[in-house]
């Protein structure tokens, strides 16, 4: 691997080149009940019932709906109507009934659109194939459903799986933090930040994506979940690794990862030493789902 060295300059701010786009229309929120409004009876009922690939690093390929309070902190179901958001209902995971919504729907075909994530904001919805989301946090594992929905005259109830978008960068610093790091920064592109629900796949866009993460006071080995949507099946990324004091502009150490591979809905693992850069790198790569690619002794 290229491109690996220690320097002591200022790293990139946590910012992104994708503007913004915010909703015009009023999404709503729900507040446990499951209907679009109070008092309105619905007669369309949508609920998770599994997700595909879940856990990243876990065993088998699914899991049921009843950990979808465990796994995700927000849900997003938006129904599309002529290429329009019509409705949209936004779930935190301690409403009740988390995962069902009921709503009312005229007859007629629409496109229904379920994101599941764990960010601070809601993603804009406006176009189901430009989701964007923000770098707040930093991006999370995010799983997504979008398809047709048929709506009759008769009240139906609709059961959907989530398939995973993301593919995910992971660091595990494995030697102790000088006493001054305070923080820990990431800045990477090559992904994208932005998601085609229609594809699965990231929206074509130059994404400067980020995170930072306060490391005070815990200790070794650190993991560090990087997650980006990835514009077709591989892709490299390139990563600025910072480490910082508490006024967030002192430089500690600083390392770049230049052509990082990523495959689409698998991890990418870097672990071993960072402070203690003396090593070289060797690379392992498993085919099999669930399984990383490893980068050891970085």
């Amino acid at each position: 691997m290229t491109g690996l060295f220690l320097s002591f300059v200022m790293g990139l701010g946590l910012t992104s080149c994708e503007k913004a786009v915010f909703d015009e229309e009023e999404e709503q929120e729900q507040s446990g009940l499951g209907t679009t409004a109070k008092n309105e009876k619905g007669n369309v009922t949508i609920s998770v019932s599994s997700f595909r690939q879940v856990p990243f690093d876990g065993p088998g390929d699914t899991r049921a709906a009843t950990d979808v309070t465990s796994y995700f902190k927000r849900l997003n179901f938006v129904i599309y109507k002529d290429g329009e958001k019509k409705k949209a209902l936004n779930q935190m995971s301690d409403n009740q009934n988390f995962g069902t919504v009921t709503l009312s729907l005229a007859e007629g075909t629409y496109k229904l659109l379920v994101v599941a994530s764990s960010g601070l904001d809601n993603p804009t919805l406006s176009n189901p194939e430009k989701i964007q989301f923000t770098n707040k946090i930093g991006y999370t594992d995010t799983f997504s459903y979008y398809g047709d929905l048929e709506v009759t005259s008769e009240a139906a109830s609709h059961e959907i799986t989530l398939t995973r978008n993301v593919s995910c960068l992971k660091f595990i610093i494995n030697d102790e933090f000088p006493e001054n790091v305070k923080y820990m920064k990431f800045y990477y592109t090559g992904g994208s930040g932005v998601l085609n629900a229609v594809t699965g796949y990231g929206g074509l866009v130059n994404s400067q994506q980020a995170k930072k993460v306060d490391v005070t006071g815990r200790t070794t080995p650190l993991t560090f979940n990087l997650y980006t949507f990835l514009q077709s099946d591989e892709a490299l990324l390139q990563v600025r690794v910072t480490a910082l004091e508490s006024d967030e502009k002192t430089i500690v150490a600083e390392r770049e990862f230049e052509d990082v591979p990523m495959k689409y809905q698998m991890i990418t693992e870097y672990a071993g030493s960072f402070f203690n850069h003396d090593h070289s790198i060797s690379f392992k790569a498993e085919t099999d789902w669930g399984e990383p690619y490893h980068h050891y002794d970085y």
